[in-house]
């Protein structure tokens, strides 16, 4: 029994946590307080991702105000890939795709490595994460959206009470709700015209006027109506 106990060890000892549960979509707008709470997510005790409104990448707002290349966002690592894959290759959030001059790639497979302050590879956790959205450029408004797994042992209490809200916002056209519990979505101009109804989780307002649109989505979780309001801007004058 003895050197059965020492053959198993290494591998108890180089495992991770792999949060596989729901996924929830997480968004900061251009020009949103990164300081607030609300405009970070807060993913752990330690991590709470954001991005400054000056241009940059991803920080860790929890350890750090502002962006510092090849070390931020401060306690967390990031690969190309799946949280199943057994061969990923983790490297910082500027340049763990190979490719400096897009940071991060959009509509691609990602994992988040969060290290949880040690060097023990037991203590990370792996995170599924997609960035659906990017503001290029510097004091661009630091805009972003991606969808990430969450923690399974989350109650469902948790993800029915997350907040519904749509991105981006202003948009020049689609426009995305950020939880697929959302079974109906009406739009309306200022007028109380009704322009859309759709049972998609997006609509697309490419064709529509500049201006300010009223938004009813329904919950098929808790069978209520959420109202929101989004600004189309570029495009159709």
């Amino acid at each position: 029994m003895k050197y059965i106990f020492l053959l198993i060890v290494p591998f108890l000892c180089f495992s991770q946590t792999v949060w596989d549960g729901e996924t929830i979509t997480f968004s900061k707008a251009n020009n949103a307080d990164f300081t607030q709470e609300q405009h970070q997510d807060r993913i752990t005790a330690d991590v709470w991702l954001t991005r400054s409104n000056n241009g940059g990448a991803l920080i860790n707002y929890n350890q750090e105000s502002s962006y510092s290349r090849g070390t931020s966002p401060l306690g967390t690592f990031w690969a190309i890939g799946s949280s199943s894959d057994s061969n990923l290759q983790f490297n910082n959030f500027r340049d763990f795709d190979g490719d400096t001059r897009n940071s991060p790639p959009e509509d691609i497979n990602l994992v988040l490595k969060i290290t949880n302050g040690t060097t023990t590879e037991s203590d990370d956790i792996h995170i599924d994460i997609m960035f659906t959205f990017w503001q290029s450029g510097k004091s661009s408004g630091g805009g972003f959206t991606y969808t990430r797994s969450t923690d399974p042992n989350l109650s469902a209490g948790y993800l029915k009470n997350t907040d519904i809200f749509l991105y981006p916002n202003p948009t020049t056209g689609l426009v995305r709700v950020n939880q697929d519990v959302i079974s109906q979505i009406l739009v309306y101009d200022l007028t109380g015209k009704q322009l859309l109804d759709s049972n998609l989780t997006s609509v697309d307002l490419s064709t529509f006027k500049n201006g300010v649109y009223l938004f009813q989505l329904y919950r098929s979780d808790t069978k209520e109506w959420v109202n929101k309001r989004v600004v189309k801007s570029g495009g159709r004058e």
